[in-house]
């Protein structure tokens, strides 16, 4: 169904569009070049431009200055699911293993992993600066 719609569309576009003409279209263009050389239009992308980059760099900061307290409590959070996780299977068996031979002692060992591994990750966060020549995605 929405194929036959979009076709219908397509269809009706090329009509009408065939019966305006080329005119209509070169018109729209002349107008769409005034207006993007207009010396006000300039501006306000320029100051928008401007805005744009004091808040990307306003946004890195405050995740330069958050971000070690969030992977803290992100830690937290995770060791206590550990700790839970670790309660349930310590419960499931007399000998604190599942069936296939994990039990508590494993899943403290791979926490420790983890929370060594991550450690230095949470201190490394925002060390990226932002500027017109880098992107913000590196």
């Amino acid at each position: 169904m929405k194929k036959v719609i979009f076709l219908a569309g397509l269809a009706i576009g090329f009509v009408i569009g065939s019966r305006a003409g080329r005119g209509p279209y070169e018109s729209l263009e002349r107008t769409a070049h005034r207006v993007a050389e207009d010396p006000e239009v300039q501006r306000r992308a320029a100051q928008a431009r401007e805005t744009t980059a004091r808040v990307a760099q306003e946004t890195a900061e405050t995740v330069r200055e958050k971000g070690p307290e969030v992977a803290a409590t992100a830690q937290g959070a995770v060791a206590g699911a550990a700790g839970a996780a670790r309660e349930r299977l310590s419960g499931s068996s007399a000998d604190g293993t599942e069936a296939d031979g994990t039990g508590a002692d494993g899943l403290d060992e791979d926490a420790a992993a983890m929370a060594e591994d991550s450690a230095g990750t949470a201190d490394a966060g925002g060390d990226a600066e932002l500027g017109e020549d880098r992107p913000l995605s590196t």
